[in-house]
């Protein structure tokens, strides 16, 4: 009966690493997700600033045939299309920061939750949360610390139970029985 309460505590902890890992991995696909669709916006901000520049450098090349005043505006034409650009890739940059510090903060909203979680003694809710922070960043040593913490109380816990089973077992199989007379015997 000990063996199995072990066997089954093993296969529990086994399931949970299991799910544990699948869910990083997932969290980790989904931050590669956000991290190439940020790529992509920018590298369309940079292809659209790209284009911008070319079709001034195409109309300056047309103006400067004309007049040198239409050249001068064609000029004025390419500064504004590159301030635009600049701009756009400020805010590219910007969105950028902004995004991380939103991530951040949730990271640290979410550690926070989770340790107060884990000081309640709600070990899988803190190792559930700790999951979230793992999701917005793989490698964030509080989503690891808790997750841990919280790993280490319930093996503690599990242990105590097998402890309290095991001499409850114990307890019973040393109890003397007490087997009733049978009448007329």
């Amino acid at each position: 009966m000990n063996k199995r309460a072990v066997i089954l505590l093993i296969f529990l902890l086994v399931l949970i690493g299991i799910i544990i890992i699948g869910k990083q991995r997932e969290q980790a696909i989904q931050l590669e997700q956000v991290e190439t669709q940020a790529a992509n916006e920018l590298r369309r901000v940079a292809a659209e600033a790209q284009k911008a520049r070319e079709t001034a450098l195409i109309e300056t090349r047309r103006i400067e045939a004309e007049a040198e005043r239409a050249k001068q505006e064609a000029i004025e034409k390419a500064r504004i299309a590159e301030e635009e650009a600049q701009r756009a890739r400020e805010m590219a940059v910007d969105a950028v920061k902004q995004k991380a510090d939103e991530i951040q903060a949730k990271i640290n909203e979410l550690a926070a939750q989770s340790t107060a979680l884990l000081d309640g003694g709600e070990y899988q809710k803190a190792i559930d949360m700790a999951q979230q922070i793992l999701t917005l960043d793989p490698n964030s040593p509080e989503g690891q610390s808790i997750i841990e913490r919280a790993t280490a109380k319930l093996k503690e816990i599990a242990a105590q139970q097998i402890g309290t089973l095991t001499e409850g077992v114990q307890g019973t199989l040393e109890a003397p029985v007490d087997v009733p007379a049978i009448p007329g015997q």
